[in-house]
């Protein structure tokens, strides 16, 4: 028979308080994405206030109170000062950061709409030709196949090639094809409807074209490889993705989160700020918690709202703070690169900062991510500081950045007739007394955006064949 027994076990576990939880979330966010938080906070908590507040149509925080514990209060939206009607701007051009104003451009789908609505259609075929059109991609392709389409738009195929035709000779031409080669043809029918040796090119050897394989091409068609050339001239002026030029991406903005300096050989590092709001607590309201004459409800209220305000302005100190001290820490580890620029980066990983302040990786992880760097070469991610140590019998500094530095430096001063294949730089290196992989030549080759050994080569004699041709041309005249 079993028996049932009780044991008392003591654990201990980790419990995040609300205020760590923030903490650790301050210390990972971006700049401008702490602007956005701080902003928020400023909206949501009326014991929080910053530099620039106005004591204009201030109201008392025991009204406030009273009114959210009764579920009265206003959203700040629905307030309007009497000062200030609807008509009144609200921008701060002061204040107001450049990077946030952007122009919404017109999108591909928009601009074939305005064409296509000038078209005298009936009504069905101009519904179905809006469908089409609103069914492209960012690059201007149809990524829906004919019986689909059918299924879609409940019409026969010959009507649908119908629009697709004319969506093909819309601006910009070759839009509503399939993939790029259908959407180069298109393109090489309506510029250049008579040069059938272009359109062949296209249909059967753009890969070879694009290997710069003129050679193939011509001994293929049995035509002379100059005039595979031209006819490659001639590609250069279609777009193999017409929509590319209205692909309406968000842009990227980044906002420096330090500044560094070398001076005198020492690391000054300057905490980018000035566009955050300065928050502080009214000592209005801290008095009002000393007052007995208001009730019960609205103290806890304010209380609250106290405690989270001291909350914020602590972790956002703490954030700052932390930032600094792993930014130093980095960039005093990479003084040879705010010396001389790219290509001089040390081996660095976070276990080495770990060392050097004493923090956990996860710590130093938080405080890197998404943050950047405002150096004299230009604006760097945190993370663009940390690279991989390459073994070296000659250097224990090897790293990653200086391996593709180096192999910059090799190729640019590579025959032009015989140019350094990923090998042959390989074994240059490894006589330096450096050891990598050839797949890793290659791979940061690609990173570099270095065509391979033999597109080079081919890229060199097309560039001394046009010298002495236009060379030619003048001495003519």
């Amino acid at each position: 028979m079993a028996f049932l027994k009780l044991d008392v076990v003591q654990t201990q576990r980790l419990h995040l308080t609300q205020s760590l939880r923030q903490s650790l979330d301050l210390l990972q966010i971006p700049a401008l994405d702490l602007e956005e938080i701080l902003l928020q906070e400023l909206e949501e908590n009326p014991v929080l206030e910053c530099d620039d507040t106005l004591d204009e149509g201030f109201e008392s925080l025991d009204t406030v109170a009273q009114r959210e514990v009764e579920g009265t209060v206003l959203p700040k939206e629905d307030y309007t000062p009497e000062y200030e009607s609807e008509d009144t701007p609200t921008f701060d051009y002061d204040k107001k950061n450049v990077m946030e104003i952007v122009s919404q451009a017109e999108t591909l789908q928009e601009h074939l709409l305005a064409q296509a609505r000038m078209l005298e259609l009936p009504p069905d075929e101009m519904t179905m030709l809006e469908e089409l059109i609103t069914s492209l991609d960012d690059n201007g392709f149809l990524p829906v196949s004919m019986e689909d389409l059918q299924k879609e738009l409940d019409g026969d195929s010959s009507k649908i090639e119908k629009l697709l035709n004319i969506i093909h000779t819309l601006d910009p031409v070759g839009c509503g094809a399939s993939t790029v080669t259908d959407s180069l043809r298109i393109q090489a029918q309506y510029f250049y409807p008579d040069d059938v040796l272009l359109q062949q090119i296209i249909k059967d050897y753009l890969p070879h074209i694009q290997r710069y394989e003129y050679d193939k091409v011509a001994k293929q068609l049995n035509i002379s490889k100059d005039e595979v050339k031209e006819k490659a001239i001639l590609l250069t002026n279609l777009t193999p993705y017409p929509g590319a030029h209205f692909f309406n991406r968000k842009p990227l903005y980044v906002r420096p989160d330090i500044e560094v300096q070398l001076i005198d050989n020492e690391v000054i590092i300057n905490l980018l700020d000035d566009c955050m709001p300065k928050l502080y607590i009214n000592a209005r309201y801290i008095e009002m918690l000393k007052q007995k004459k208001i009730d019960e409800k609205t103290r806890e209220f304010i209380h609250d709202k106290v405690n989270a305000a001291r909350n914020l302005i602590n972790n956002i100190s703490r954030r700052n703070e932390t930032l600094l001290l792993v930014a130093y820490a980095i960039m005093n580890r990479q003084k040879e690169f705010l010396l001389k620029g790219p290509g001089y980066l040390k081996p660095l990983i976070y276990a080495d900062l770990e060392s050097d302040l004493g923090f956990h990786e996860s710590t130093i992880a938080r405080a890197v991510a998404n943050k950047y760097a405002q150096t004299r070469w230009g604006v760097f991610e945190f993370k663009y500081f940390f690279v991989k140590k390459i073994q070296s019998v000659l250097n224990d500094d090897t790293s990653s950045d200086t391996i593709m530095k180096r192999m910059k430096e090799l190729i640019n001063s590579e025959s032009k007739q015989n140019p350094l294949s990923d090998e042959e730089i390989l074994d240059i290196l490894k006589a330096e007394g450096i050891r990598i992989a050839r797949r890793t030549i290659a791979k940061y080759r690609d990173m570099l955006s270095i065509p391979a050994s033999h597109i080079r080569k081919k890229l060199y004699l097309m560039r001394n064949e046009g010298d002495h041709e236009s060379n030619n041309y003048r001495q003519k005249f």
